[in-house]
């Protein structure tokens, strides 16, 4: 479902950002398609923000799609978004707007201190996009652990509603070998990368993923 606040975003989205984001195309397009059901302000939270004009490819240019969401919504719809890296910040505010806050901090700190305050303010989150800590795929586990550090900051200001989005996933293939010495996929695939850890719980708590491909999200935590 398309709002008629967000019809403008759809347009940048469809002509500009979905041709240059690759293999996040189609993740980014089912998140946007999910705030569209959501009829109260959006507050998205990101952790990670744009470091790199027009790297789409690479970074997927999450904050700048999220600023152009926003304003299309309007209403009182803001994001918040934090990178440890000072020079990371400051690039992201030359590239987006006012209703965009961009924070140097620690991110699970910066978590638990936002959501405190949203708590006051009974604001639960539309959007939690977890992508702050860069993806060794050999040695995949700080990365996961932080991130799941990072929903755990977070917690107080998620409800059934908020969609948890992790970058960076890519699902791993268990390979078998068959009589004739060649490797087949064993079973379903599952969710890696950054979010290995945030699929495992979800999986022990009952929660099924939305979607999963390099980026993983689900609904219902």
């Amino acid at each position: 479902m398309t709002t008629d606040n967000s019809i403008g975003f759809w347009t940048f989205f469809e002509e500009f950002a979905a041709p240059r984001l690759a293999h996040r195309q189609e993740t980014f397009r089912k998140t946007f398609q999910y705030l569209d059901q959501i009829s109260t302000p959006i507050t998205i939270v990101e952790t990670g923000c744009v470091r790199l004009a027009d790297n789409w490819a690479g970074d997927g240019q999450s904050t700048i799609m999220f600023d152009k969401y926003v304003t299309a919504r309007g209403h009182q719809s803001r994001v918040y978004s934090v990178d440890i890296n000072a020079t990371n910040v400051a690039a992201c505010r030359n590239l987006v707007g006012s209703n965009v806050t961009v924070t140097a901090a620690d991110s699970v700190a910066y978590l638990n201190s936002l959501t405190r305050q949203f708590n006051e303010q009974s604001i639960k989150l539309s959007l939690l996009y977890l992508d702050s800590f860069d993806l060794d795929e050999i040695y995949w586990f700080p990365s996961a652990s932080h991130h799941l550090k990072e929903l755990v900051a977070a917690w107080r200001s998620i409800d059934r509603q908020t969609l948890v989005v992790v970058d960076d996933c890519p699902l791993n293939a268990k390979l078998v070998r068959t009589k004739d010495g060649q490797f087949a996929i064993h079973g379903e695939p599952s969710i890696g990368g950054k979010g290995r850890l945030i699929a495992e719980f979800a999986r022990q708590v009952g929660v099924e993923p939305l979607f999963a491909g390099y980026q993983a999200g689900w609904v219902g935590f």
